[in-house]
């Protein structure tokens, strides 16, 4: 057996591919047998790493990739920067507490729960994103009957899972007895990002059942940091200044 068929029957293949370089290295620079091993360890061990963010973000399913960088905070100065940023350094997944984001659409909300999943990748938890609409599709699913304590460990696994569109308009009956159960069940073990476009008040309504409504916010905002936003919506500001923009003389031929 020679040394690649060794390494990649090892699964050492980061190794594999950077030893050639890394031998020359060792050699133009005379390192040591031990400086030589690490060099071709960390290879391994940084491949490994980015390809393990790799599949945490591609099973978080977010809507869209989404980072704090690219958000425009001098749109709307209502937002608390210093708490998103707080909320971005996670300690609130180490303590298994919740966050819900209230405010109209087009405000940020989904952004903002998005990149502090994205933020929570990077430091190593396993995020989840659903809009309320998929969850409550996932558990009508005649698909769900049959795979019930699959689907919902799908919902009770991940460090952080994100439920976002609460508010948008009203949801099938016994959704709320859904969303019920995948809260309680996380309930001071795992935490949850929730983003509602209509005030709580309003939940009774829009899940078709009070009672049901009320227990969710009764564990739900036991342990959770409320983040309020209002404002315009940023999509409109955006449609609005195209619309206003003057037309050229290409726009009107």
């Amino acid at each position: 057996m020679n040394l690649d068929s060794a390494l990649k029957q090892l699964r050492l293949s980061a190794l594999a591919q950077t030893l050639s370089v890394r031998l020359q290295e060792a050699t133009a620079n005379r390192l040591s047998h031990g400086e030589f091993l690490e060099l071709i360890l960390l290879d391994e061990i940084n491949v490994r790493e980015q390809r393990k963010f790799a599949r945490r973000t591609l099973a978080a399913e977010f809507k869209a990739l989404k980072n704090l960088d690219d958000f425009d905070w001098r749109f709307n100065p209502s937002i608390p920067r210093k708490d998103i940023y707080e909320l971005a350094a996670c300690h609130f997944i180490r303590k298994a507490t919740d966050v819900l984001f209230v405010g109209p659409p087009g405000v940020g909300k989904t952004h903002l729960a998005q990149a502090i999943g994205y933020e929570a990748i990077k430091q190593g938890f396993t995020v989840r994103y659903r809009s309320i609409f998929d969850l409550v599709s996932d558990f009508l699913s005649e698909e769900a009957l049959a795979k019930r304590d699959r689907l919902l460990r799908g919902y009770l696994k991940p460090d952080l899972l994100i439920i976002d569109d609460m508010g948008l308009k009203q949801l099938p009956k016994h959704a709320g007895e859904y969303l019920l159960e995948v809260i309680m069940r996380r309930y001071e073990t795992r935490s949850t990002i929730m983003t509602s476009n209509r005030p709580l008040e309003d939940w009774g309504k829009l899940l078709q059942d009070v009672p049901t409504a009320g227990a969710i916010l009764d564990r739900f905002l036991h342990h959770t940091q409320v983040i309020a936003i209002t404002g315009k919506s940023y999509r409109l500001k955006n449609a609005t200044a195209a619309m206003k923009a003057p037309k050229t003389e290409k726009d009107t031929a």
